[in-house]
């Protein structure tokens, strides 16, 4: 009740914080600069400050986007990827990074978000636009654009925490009766219905196009790009999970109508041809590194806007591999099972080969162990030796002597090592690998997203656009969910225009399986923050009878260079959380929904806790 009390004062004397308002394209959206306390009449009289009234709601919206993880302290930035199967964070402090812990139980607050004074915000917009001095035209799109984004924070909440209190309207703060403001939750499916209706209206009322000025403010195609998402999700909730609560969590309903939902909201924005995907460069490796690094690339839907120097972010200062930035961030550390992950280009399963008839196998240079993969790996994560900032990211866990099958591992930081031909190497390499420290442990470091042109590594110097949607995962929600429907030639359609994009083999209808599709997920739309949600709603992260949940007692994954003594190839080695000094993971059932705070609780008696809390 606090918290709708603050949110009542604060917009009933909105002080429009311009200079920190990000999710713009150009400076024509800062025009209006005031510099005092702006009372609610003159802002509802005047045109100007109802449009940054709404660029406010846009500022105080949550993307999930670069280094985004609400809920606890950690040591540095860390995202979602860092909760799933895909890495864990290069740095020893933390929850992921704590060395001496042998596991570590998905905090249950984790990603806690409580957007209920932004929602209030929306509320008040939508009910003092009807009374603005604009054009009924102006006010018909106004309100579906609020009306997005309050269904965006629910999808938010509803993702968390399943069935939450549904507030559509403003409440009144009355002291002598503050029970009034106190709500239950509406059931789990009550909340996913809602958004679906009001994403549906939304995309009526807003206009299919924005000019240059206002590119990141929502139109049609983003109303029907989060209805895709939304729906994908209530499908699988539906078909997947349970309903517990009276409802509160879990969808009773058909998932049926819910998988039509997803499947129509993509097909609608990829048959409006407003969107394609980026085929700019025909290196596939490279057209993929640069879709998320040029900004007009033509196949964001919507993005979250940087513009250097005001609004800027920190992602290459935290995540650029160790050597390159004095041993800083360094970000996340791919896990092995996720390079293994991505298949050959001939469609081969994607396991690395590091053995021959019992036997370390050997390669002229690291990367020849990666010759063939799908191209988009390379442009995903920097592999060990392979060119970064103009030199090279070395990592290594040693020398191997195959006359005497000896490892020799590099205890700390710069200890050296002799070879036979007298070269003097740092066992570990400049970017790892070792037990302490900064460095990956896993023999990766994440390059996507990574600007190598930046010279200045610092921060507040990142200025990459973040995809809150993008057509790739159009054609792979349209792909699971026409699966799901048994349109089965739709979803190879689709799944294939991405796996063509990426240069690797195309798939018949005789190989397309629910788990071919979800891998494809998995890969092209690596380290965007979905993994970690797509096991959720597909409710295989915990164990559940005799299936053994992928995120439950998960266990880190390294591949390990060693230098050969003798000749100076490389040998590798697949360690698990037996060599890997990171702790396994435990995802149980319960964390499929999150658990409300005491202060929830106590400011709201009718909330009720989520199962297993």
């Amino acid at each position: 009740m606090n918290k709708i009390k603050d949110s009542m004062k604060r917009f009933c004397y909105l002080l429009v914080l311009i200079c920190t308002i990000s999710f713009t394209a150009c400076d024509d959206f800062f025009d209006i600069k005031p510099t005092d306390i702006i009372n609610e009449d003159d802002l509802w009289s005047d045109p100007n400050l109802i449009l940054n009234a709404v660029t406010e709601l846009y500022a105080k919206s949550q993307y999930e986007d670069f280094g985004y993880f609400e809920g606890f302290w950690v040591f540095s930035q860390l995202s979602p990827t860092c909760a799933s199967d895909d890495a864990y964070p290069c740095w020893q402090a933390g929850d992921f990074g704590t060395k001496d812990a042998a596991q570590v139980v998905y905090g249950d607050e984790w990603f806690y978000h409580w957007p209920y004074d932004q929602i209030r915000n929306c509320n008040v917009f939508l009910q003092r636009i009807l009374d603005a001095p604009l054009s009924n035209e102006d006010k018909s799109s106004y309100a579906a654009e609020v009306r997005f984004l309050r269904a965006f924070h629910y999808f938010h909440l509803a993702k968390r925490y399943g069935g939450v209190p549904l507030v559509t309207e403003p409440q009144e703060y009355d002291p002598a009766n503050l029970e009034s403001l106190q709500l239950p939750r509406a059931k789990e499916q009550e909340i996913w219905d809602f958004i679906n209706t009001e994403l549906e209206e939304a995309s009526k009322g807003l206009p299919e196009t924005r000019d240059s000025r206002m590119k990141n403010r929502a139109n049609k195609y983003t109303a029907l790009a989060l209805k895709s998402r939304a729906m994908l999700y209530a499908a699988s909730i539906a078909e997947y999970g349970k309903v517990d609560k009276d409802g509160a969590v879990g969808i009773a309903a058909d998932a049926k109508s819910y998988w039509e939902d997803a499947y129509k909201a993509a097909d609608d924005i990829i048959a409006s041809q407003r969107y394609s995907l980026f085929k700019k460069y025909d290196d596939k490796s490279e057209n993929y590194q640069q879709l998320f690094l040029e900004k007009d690339n033509g196949e964001y839907i919507w993005a979250k806007e940087y513009i250097l120097p005001s609004v800027a972010h920190d992602f290459d200062k935290y995540a650029t591999p160790y050597s390159f930035v004095g041993g800083y961030g360094c970000g996340m550390a791919p896990t092995l099972e996720f390079v293994e992950a991505y298949e050959y280009i001939d469609g081969r399963p994607g396991t690395l080969v590091v053995t021959e008839n019992g036997a370390p196998k050997e390669y002229d240079h690291p990367l020849d162990l990666f010759a063939g993969k799908d191209p988009r790996l390379a442009a995903t994560v920097y592999l060990p030796m392979s060119p970064c900032r103009g030199d090279i990211m070395e990592t290594r866990r040693g020398m191997y002597k195959k006359t005497t099958g000896e490892f020799i591992k590099a205890p700390n930081r710069y200890d050296t090592g002799t070879l036979a031909d007298g070269r003097e190497i740092i066992l570990s390499g400049k970017d790892g690998i070792i037990d302490s420290d900064d460095v990956t442990k896993s023999g990766f470091y994440q390059k996507k997203f990574l600007n190598e042109k930046l010279t200045n590594i610092d921060f507040g110097q990142s200025d990459q656009s973040w995809p809150v949607f993008r057509l790739a995962e159009m054609y792979l929600n349209k792909a699971e969910a026409a699966f799901m429907l048994g349109k089965t030639s739709d979803a190879l359609e689709a799944i294939n225009q991405v796996r063509e994009r990426a240069g690797i083999k195309l798939l018949t209808a005789g190989e397309l399986t629910l788990d071919k599709i979800r891998n494809e997920r998995r890969i092209e739309l690596s380290f965007e923050n979905h993994r970690f949600w797509d096991l959720r709603r597909w409710r295989i992260a915990a164990t559940s009878g005799l299936q053994k949940g992928i995120l439950d007692d998960w266990e880190p994954t390294a591949l390990y260079p060693y230098i050969v003594y003798e000749n100076g190839k490389y040998i590798f080695t697949k360690a698990n959380s037996s060599e890997v000094p990171k702790p396994r993971k435990v995802f149980y059932e319960r964390h499929y929904y999150i658990k409300f705070k005491a202060e929830d609780m106590t400011s709201n008696r009718l909330l009720v806790q989520n199962p297993g809390y």
